[in-house]
């Protein structure tokens, strides 16, 4: 029989495993964001130092409670191990098949977007024309009548006294 001490490392050293792959399964999704969207420097490099720092944290929280914060040296293995056999088990499928999710999503938003916005887009075009219209037609012979009445008008009355 184990002892409960070589027990509870054993618990520890598959559950860094499973921290390694989780840890790369969720840079895995970041990639596949970035594949379905298009992405600039600085995001890039906003995201990684956010995934970062996360990954950090959540490493010191499974060393600090699992460990009592000692630094153990099975548990950077466990946490390589997990990352590397996700990587080369699943990391391909996965990105290939978020990045497809990502993309099928985009394009559906797109489509709503642009059903909902028909309406304002009918409306708009139907202002335009009618602004067109009066600046063609009536707008200059509105101003000419305005300018005619507050200039011309006041102007004719003054030299008639």
């Amino acid at each position: 029989m184990m002892s409960e001490v070589i027990r509870q490392e054993t618990i520890v050293f598959l559950l860094s495993v499973l921290h390694g792959a989780c840890l790369t399964l969720a840079y895995d999704l970041l990639r596949a964001l970035r594949r379905a969207f298009a992405h600039g420097t600085a995001a890039v490099s906003a995201e990684d130092f956010l995934f970062w720092l996360a990954a950090g944290f959540l490493t010191f929280c499974l060393a600090f409670f699992y460990t009592d914060g000692v630094i153990r040296g099975y548990v950077a293995v466990g946490i390589g191990i997990g990352a590397v056999l996700y990587h080369f088990l699943f990391s391909e499928r996965v990105v290939w098949l978020l990045s497809r999710l990502f993309l099928s999503l985009k394009w559906t938003f797109r489509m709503i977007l642009r059903f909902l916005s028909l309406p304002l887009k009918k409306t708009c075009r139907f202002w335009q024309k009618t602004i067109e219209i009066v600046e063609k037609n009536g707008y200059n012979t509105f101003m000419k009548k305005i300018r005619g009445n507050c200039y011309g008008q006041k102007e004719k009355e003054t030299e008639q006294r």
